[in-house]
Formats: C-alpha cells, structure tokens, sequence
C-alpha cells in the first residue's frame, strides 16, 4: 500500500529532483571541508536543503521536513558567521545528509519516512543552540 495513492507521479519527480540536489550536496560538502568559511559554498548547501525540505512539505513528508529544516537552520548560523565549522560539526552533517537519504530510500518504496534518530536531532539542535550565543 502506497502513502502517496494518486501522487506517485509528483513523488517520482520528487525524487528524481531532489536526489540530484543531494548528489550536488555531496560534491559540495567535499569542498566546504577545504573552505569551510567560503560563502558561496554555504549559502549553497543552504538553498538545497532549503529546496528538498520544501518538495518534502509538499509531500507532507513530515519527518524530512524537521530534518531538513534543522539542517538548513545550522547553515544559516554557519553562513552568518554565528559558527564554525569544525569535524565534529562535519560529522553531525554527513549524518543528517545520510539520514536524508534514508529517508529518500523510504519515500521511494511508497512509504512516509519515520523520524530520524533522536541523537542525531539532538546533535543538530546542541550546534543550532551553540550558534545563538555568539
């Protein structure tokens, strides 16, 4: 049984968009591990989380749309100068973007994503919160 009855066509295009933004992501945070303060890199990584988050919203993919949405609240903290970049940090976003894709590999088997995992949220709100103070 399809989560998505009458919209697998829209899922499909999804799909298919938003896992080209991902392989673009992959490429770019490569890059942003030389340049970790280079702007463009940062605001692009933004905007494509910014983009899968809102195909997801249209999807009522709720779970990907919290993920996405802390993710992209870290860039703009990042892309504002409000954080650094470090390993750490590095390691909490290759988690969010392997989990984005698990949640891809959900969405394409039909099925509504679950939430990502607790550590994982909780990583990412401690870096969102660390922002804030500075």
């Amino acid at each position: 049984m399809s989560d998505f009855a009458g919209n697998e066509e829209l899922l499909h295009d999804f799909l298919t968009e938003a896992n080209e933004l991902l392989a673009d992501l992959d490429n770019r945070l490569v890059e942003l591990e030389n340049a970790p303060e280079e702007a463009a890199l940062l605001n692009a990584v933004f905007r494509n989380f910014h983009t899968i988050k809102g195909g997801a919203g249209f999807l009522g993919a709720t779970e990907l749309v919290k993920l996405c949405h802390l993710t992209e609240n870290l860039f703009d903290r990042l892309r504002n100068g409000q954080l650094a970049l470090d390993p750490q940090l590095m390691d909490t976003i290759l988690a969010a973007t392997a989990e984005v894709r698990a949640m891809f590999g959900s969405l394409a088997g039909l099925r509504q994503p679950g939430p990502a995992p607790d550590a994982l949220l909780a990583a990412l709100e401690a870096a969102i919160d660390d922002g804030k103070g500075t």
